[in-house]
């Protein structure tokens, strides 16, 4: 496959273009997809969004100089944001599949030939962060989809924005899926969970932070109220 044959397969044809991925491992292919999937989605938003409206639409709002130079901020802030930081947040992502998927007994470094007889070999990080990049193709919806939603006042359109964000997740949740069992050899059990455990664990984390910071306040807010003068 080549680089638009690979864009196409990812909507319509995803386990035969997420076994290729992981194979031919295209990295700069799919960084440039993760790059121009961002900067689209966020300019966009930029664009049709809170400043973007405020800035360009909103009578009686702040046009101050002051106003202005933060929105061209926020704006070098996100181009920045997406030609850099995302392909960096994605590496990081990726490795952390990588070490889950070895855990789980996923496969690694295992080698099949190829219809030309040639030898390649799998499971690795280079094959799967190739194909977590792909992955984030769909999100593109979002960003099309967006002058829409801004045009519908009121709960319709929360719940446009919602329906929208959750089939846009799930959409992109079963490509990376569908990578990580096709690159690690794994079953679809395994590999939902080796997308999944990440964001457990910082909920899980998050939840127990929560429970120690709320009882420390109370034992705190308990001693106050224990030293403070009884009311006459």
């Amino acid at each position: 496959m080549n680089f638009f044959e690979r864009i196409y397969g990812v909507f319509f044809q995803p386990k035969e273009t997420m076994a290729d991925i992981v194979r031919k491992k295209p990295v700069w292919q799919g960084v440039l997809v993760l790059i121009l999937v961002g900067l689209l989605s966020s300019l966009l938003a930029f664009k049709l969004g809170p400043f973007g409206q405020v800035s360009l639409t909103e009578p009686g709002l702040p046009h101050t100089p002051g106003f202005n130079h933060f929105n061209n901020l926020f704006f070098v802030f996100i181009v920045f944001a997406s030609i850099f930081i995302n392909p960096i947040l994605y590496f990081v992502n990726a490795a952390i599949y990588h070490f889950i998927a070895e855990v789980l007994g996923g496969e690694m470094y295992w080698k099949e030939e190829n219809e030309e007889r040639e030898e390649v070999i799998l499971g690795t990080g280079r094959g799967l962060y190739s194909a977590v990049c792909f992955s984030v193709l769909p999100s593109i919806f979002s960003a099309l989809i967006s002058p829409i939603i801004t045009k519908v006042s009121g709960a319709g359109g929360i719940i446009i924005s919602i329906i929208v964000s959750i089939g846009v997740f799930v959409w992109v949740a079963i490509l990376n899926i569908i990578a990580i069992k096709e690159n690690y050899k794994l079953s679809t059990g395994n590999a939902t969970l080796v997308f999944f455990l990440p964001a457990i664990v910082v909920i899980v984390i998050g939840i127990i932070v929560i429970l120690i910071l709320g009882s420390a306040f109370l034992g705190i807010f308990s001693d106050i109220m224990r030293g403070m003068p009884p009311m006459q």
